[in-house]
C-alpha cells in the first residue's frame, strides 16, 4: 500500500528533537558519571534517535542493536535477536527504543537482559505514552510525551513510510484506520 498523504501535523520540529536528544545525552553522562555504558538500540524505530544521542554522550559509549522476533503464528514474543554480539554480564546497560507504549515489550526485554547479568539496566526512549501503558514501567530518561496518536518521521514509520522525515508528525485518522502506534 502506498500513502499518497503527508503526516497530519508536526508534533515535534527537527530543532526540538536535536535540543532535546542534546540534553538526554548530557544527562545521561552526568548519571552514568564517565564509566562506560554499553547502549542497545531496539530496532528498528530507534535507529535515528539512538545515532544522534550516542554521538551526545560524554563517556565511552559501545553500541549494540536488539530485534524482538516474534512468531508468524502470533503476536507473542519469542526471541530476542541479537544484530551484534555484545557482552552486557557486569556492564552499565542503556536500553534505547523509540516509543514506550504498553511498557510489555520493554518489560520483556528487560526481563531476558537481567538474565544477563549487566551491571545496571536503565531505559531511555524518545517517546513515552503513559496512558497506554499495561505494565507499571517507567523510563529513566524520556524525551517527549506523546498523545495518543500515531507517530511518525525521525525513524518512525507506518508501512514503511515517512521514517525518514527529519521531524517527528502525527498522521491523520483516514490515513490511519485506527493504528495508535
Amino acid at each position: 500500500m502506498t500513502i499518497v498523504n503527508r503526516p497530519a501535523e508536526i508534533l515535534k520540529p527537527e530543532e526540538e528533537i536535536q535540543k532535546r536528544v542534546a540534553e538526554l545525552g548530557g544527562c545521561i553522562s552526568r548519571d552514568y558519571k564517565g564509566e562506560p555504558i554499553t547502549v542497545l538500540a531496539v530496532l528498528r524505530g530507534a535507529f535515528m534517535f539512538v545515532g544522534d544521542l550516542v554521538r551526545r554522550i560524554e563517556t565511552p559509549v559501545r553500541c549494540g542493536f536488539v530485534e524482538i522476533r516474534t512468531s508468524r503464528r502470533s503476536e507473542l514474543m519469542t526471541e530476542i535477536a541479537f544484530a551484534s554480539m555484545i557482552d552486557v554480564e557486569n556492564r552499565n546497560v542503556l536500553l534505547v527504543d523509540d516509543v514506550l507504549d504498553t511498557g510489555i515489550t520493554m518489560a520483556y526485554l528487560c526481563q531476558q537482559l537481567n538474565l544477563r547479568r549487566p551491571k545496571s539496566l536503565r531505559v531511555c526512549t524518545l517517546l513515552d505514552k503513559p496512558h497506554r501503558r499495561r505494565i507499571d514501567l517507567v523510563p529513566d530518561f524520556c524525551g517527549f510525551q506523546a498523545p495518543d496518536r500515531f507517530v511518525v518521521g525521525y525513524g518512525l514509520d507506518y508501512e514503511g513510510e515517512f521514517q525518514n522525515l527529519p521531524y517527528l508528525a502525527l498522521l491523520d485518522e483516514e490515513t490511519l484506520g485506527g493504528a495508535t502506534k
